[in-house]
């Protein structure tokens, strides 16, 4: 077909193909191999894939859980649906230290692990489970000290195409954490850490151990207090933008200011930001959900809802793309919450409360032609087949076996 049709023609179609597809296709010539492993057109399949996914409405849902009685990480994509079927079941290939890898961050199809869950190790790695590639991050420039804060961050700079890690380092210093912190990033396009910490020159203290960061709008985005005398703190919001890698702070409603930062968490809406204030640190009777309509307009701080959580609700997760959230509670595990009706719907997906992690999806073929250590994998058509083939099918959770 290709000796007949332009290549830009070619690239149209192939775009509109599913990632799976298309690694099939790298094997069918050198002219599909070379043009699907372009940059050019990994970017532009991407692209086609998120318009796609927003007029259609076909959305995907990244979870992660730990089950206990597997003694095991479940990684799943799912479908975006009422009862949010099972897109594919993900096998992770990395061994952790930890009984799971904290979720740094998605975005666009790469996942970027951590393995300092419980236990610290400099341990980072950037994941396509798409297409079963990875990157093995080097050892940072900057060391840990252990009764320091070691804080993470991953984004895309859309400007150069290219995906960083941001790390973001404290020192204890009299029962507080001393400011301006360290700060060191790392991109994808050069495989390197680059020590930045003249970027952090404000006193904040950035909080993200227990709630993760988001990523929105260019930057990732943290939960902070900044210390207005000897006796209070403010909280805010600060970001860091992955392209110009300065740390931006962004204020919060007068009316949750001065609130403790372990009771907030940030997210996003849509393309808006999103705010969850906890009534209490541990098992609150109610938290309240705000979004940010105008990004960066303070006064644009309004509070969507109220959540009851008095029947075993521990956690906000995230809203889905119907506008209903994500919540972990005890006992059921995974649920979503429709906030206009106030009903809660069960989705059999059970594990530990703190375990749980959700996110927007999009397949993509970053990394295609990146470094894998991990997984070596010949570019051959029965080295995807069998890739592909290995994704396990999904088994019924022994939790509800029990229940």
């Amino acid at each position: 077909m290709s000796d007949y049709l332009p290549n830009d023609v070619v690239v149209e179609i192939l775009a509109r193909v599913p990632v799976r597809s298309l690694l099939r296709f790298t094997s069918v010539c050198k002219l599909w191999y070379s043009l699907i492993t372009n940059p050019s057109f990994i970017s532009t399949q991407l692209n086609r894939t998120i318009s796609n996914t927003t007029t259609t409405n076909n959305h995907l849902l990244f979870v992660r859980h730990y089950n206990m009685f597997q003694d095991i990480g479940r990684y799943a994509i799912h479908f975006d649906n009422e009862s949010l079927d099972v897109y594919m079941e993900l096998e992770c290939p990395f061994t952790t230290v930890n009984d799971y890898f904290r979720i740094v961050g998605v975005c666009n199809g790469l996942i970027c692990l951590s393995d300092d869950y419980d236990s610290h190790t400099d341990t980072v790695i950037i994941w396509n489970p798409s297409i079963r590639k990875s990157v093995n991050l080097p050892q940072p420039g900057l060391r840990f000290a252990s009764h320091g804060m070691c804080l993470l961050g991953f984004g895309v700079d859309s400007l150069n195409d290219d995906y960083k890690v941001v790390r973001v380092l404290y020192e204890a210093e009299n029962h507080n954490y001393k400011v301006p912190p360290s700060v060191e990033v790392y991109t994808l396009n050069t495989g390197t850490w680059r020590n930045i910490s003249a970027a952090a020159s404000t006193p904040f203290v950035l909080h993200g151990f227990f709630t993760l960061p988001t990523f929105l709008n260019g930057a990732v985005h943290w939960v902070a207090s900044n210390c207005i005398d000897d006796n209070s703190f403010r909280s805010l919001i600060v970001g860091f933008d992955m392209g110009a890698e300065v740390f931006r702070e962004m204020m919060l409603p007068e009316s949750v200011a001065h609130t403790d930062v372990l009771k907030l968490s940030v997210s996003v809406r849509g393309t808006s930001l999103a705010l969850t204030q906890y009534q209490k640190i541990w098992q609150s009777e109610n938290c309240w959900v705000w979004v940010m309509k105008e990004y960066g307009v303070v006064k644009s701080w309004t509070k969507l809802f109220t959540i009851d959580m008095r029947e075993g609700i521990r956690t906000f997760m995230g809203f889905r793309s119907n506008n209903d959230v994500l919540l972990s509670a005890r006992v059921r595990g995974l649920v979503s919450y429709d906030p206009n009706i106030k009903q809660i719907k069960y989705l059999r997906i059970h594990g530990s409360n703190r375990s749980f992690y959700a996110d927007s999806y999009v397949e993509s073929l970053v990394l295609l032609k990146g470094e894998n250590r991990v997984l070596a994998q010949a570019n051959s058509y029965h080295a995807i087949s069998n890739g592909v083939a290995n994704i396990s099918v999904r088994e019924e959770d022994r939790v509800e076996e029990q229940q």
